[in-house]
């Protein structure tokens, strides 16, 4: 029984896990920002903003250290480095994106970090709300029964006090309460 038990936990597991991802495709995406569609290719290193193509690099010197470099299409160049929750930057002197038409590049910096922090606030996943929900409702209902299955095989004759039952009904609202919020937040 406890091994059943075990691998069911495991597979309810990797159902979740396998929930988790938002997109098709991570290397290439849209952004919308300030009423423009920013087309993001991390693989290429590019963004494209109304036709034009900004070239950019991302690196980091480990830790929350992270540098951006940013070239326009007429060869000038923006750079920001971020360490933490302080930030500098500056750009190249031949840089003046509004007299060229071209996207300044704290914008592009913002639909880049922006991106990045979309994927890391993701939310919850549609298979993990009804795991909740799923795992909520057998102790809400029958909370005897679940603390039979969790605790009571492990004692000849036992039974629950009342404030185990009470307990074990209160995880299972709990439960289903966090199944409902994960699925209007994943809708």
């Amino acid at each position: 029984m406890k091994r059943f038990c075990f691998w069911i936990a495991v597979l309810l597991s990797a159902l979740a896990l396998c929930g988790c991802q938002n997109k098709e495709d991570p290397d290439h995406y849209d952004v919308a920002y300030n009423g423009k569609t920013y087309t993001v290719d991390q693989e290429q290193g590019t963004i494209t903003c109304d036709g034009v193509v900004y070239r950019f690099e991302v690196s980091g010197s480990g830790g929350s250290s992270v540098d951006l470099d940013i070239t326009y299409p007429d060869g000038s160049r923006y750079y920001w480095t971020k360490d933490g929750s302080f930030g500098h930057g500056g750009w190249s002197d031949d840089y003046d994106p509004e007299a060229a038409g071209y996207v300044p590049g704290d914008v592009l910096w913002d639909v880049l970090s922006l991106e990045s922090a979309g994927q890391e606030r993701s939310g919850p996943s549609p298979v993990l709300a009804v795991l909740l929900l799923a795992l909520g409702t057998f102790p809400a209902i029958s909370p005897r029964k679940a603390w039979m299955l969790g605790y009571g095989w492990h004692f000849k004759n036992a039974e629950p006090s009342e404030l185990a039952l009470t307990v074990n009904r209160a995880v299972g609202v709990l439960l289903i309460f966090a199944g409902i919020i994960c699925l209007v937040a994943a809708l």
